[in-house]
């Protein structure tokens, strides 16, 4: 940033003296002295390089540097910005940091199998985990490293008992290389895929069906909110072309005949209604002349010493067959 106001104040120096020398452009000058003045620059320029005046050269010289100065125009902040972006294209960036862990990813060989390069590779993490704290404890005044490696010894074998346990799930199991090898092993990963290949196959046109039939309804209930709220109007020319028109237009208007029959409905409504009152009040007498009866029938009974009186006497008198006449 120094180099670049310094230019800059050499920039402006130059341009007084060729003011001197030119007195047609003195004031592009003088306007070009403004700007640089008012950009904003937290250095001062460098007020040595204003003893440098071009006296010396031709005036051919002076004539190209005036017009250098006017091809380039003022020093502006947008151009000084647009420089640096230009810079910041061709700086180096800084070296991405080392990552341990990738060295450990490649010392472990990738023709093992998946489980068994995850148990070396937590071993061996493991194993600088240890190294970097024991290092650290060493520099810790008052530490003990035996009862640092006695849990290091306990950490190990659970860390052993865990694979034992993933490696033994049945889950876990992978084929071994012969295994792999098998045609039949082949045939029936084969027959596996083309069924998930069938059942995704089923799904994805299950679900073309569920959403055709999804927008058929959103549609249909379109249709009946529609037609809730202003009715449905019926298209003329299709009824017209319909097999059915001339017949249609045979039918009496039933609606009309409905309406006319209002009034008797409504008179037979109240007539069944009355009728419905009407037997109801006779099965109340029913039931209350049966009670009378019975009530009557036990206390005359009580009075006259009989002792077992049949519930149904009536019944059963009015059932009893007539007494034969004699001659």
């Amino acid at each position: 940033m120094a180099e670049k106001h310094t230019g800059a104040g050499q920039e402006g120096c130059v341009s007084v003296a060729v003011a001197g020398e030119f007195p047609d452009e003195v004031n592009s000058v003088k306007s070009t002295q403004k700007r640089c003045s008012t950009s904003p620059s937290t250095v001062p320029p460098n007020k040595s390089h204003r003893t440098v005046s071009p006296t010396k050269s031709t005036a051919g010289e002076g004539q190209s540097e005036m017009d250098t100065l006017v091809m380039e125009g003022p020093s502006s902040p947008t151009a000084r910005r647009k420089s640096w972006r230009r810079a910041t294209l061709t700086r180096r960036s800084l070296p991405a940091l080392p990552n341990p862990y990738q060295v450990l990813g490649r010392s472990i060989s990738t023709s093992l199998p998946q489980q068994e390069r995850l148990e070396k590779f937590m071993k061996a993490i493991m194993r600088v985990e240890i190294e970097r704290t024991q290092n650290w404890l060493q520099s810790v005044p008052n530490s003990s490293l035996e009862s640092f490696q006695k849990q290091v010894e306990r950490i190990e074998k659970d860390l052993d008992c865990l694979t034992e346990s993933i490696r033994k799930e049945p889950g876990n199991d992978e084929l071994s290389a012969p295994a792999a090898s098998d045609p039949a092993v082949h045939k029936a990963k084969e027959k596996v895929q083309k069924a998930i290949n069938r059942l995704q196959a089923e799904s994805e046109s299950w679900g073309a069906l569920l959403n055709k039939h999804r927008s058929k309804a959103e549609e249909l209930e379109r249709k009946v909110a529609q037609g809730q709220e202003g009715g449905i109007s019926l298209d003329s020319t299709s009824v017209a072309q319909s097999s059915q028109y001339h017949c249609i237009l045979s039918k009496p208007d039933y609606n009309a005949l409905l309406c006319r029959q209002q009034p008797i409905l409504h008179t037979m409504t109240i007539i069944m209604d009355n009728q419905t009152k009407m037997v109801k009040d006779l099965l109340s007498i029913k039931e209350q002349s049966e009670l009378l009866l019975k009530e009557t029938s036990g206390r005359l009974a009580a009075e006259a010493g009989i002792q077992d009186l049949s519930p149904d006497i009536i019944k059963n008198y009015l059932a009893a067959p007539l007494p034969s006449s004699t001659t």
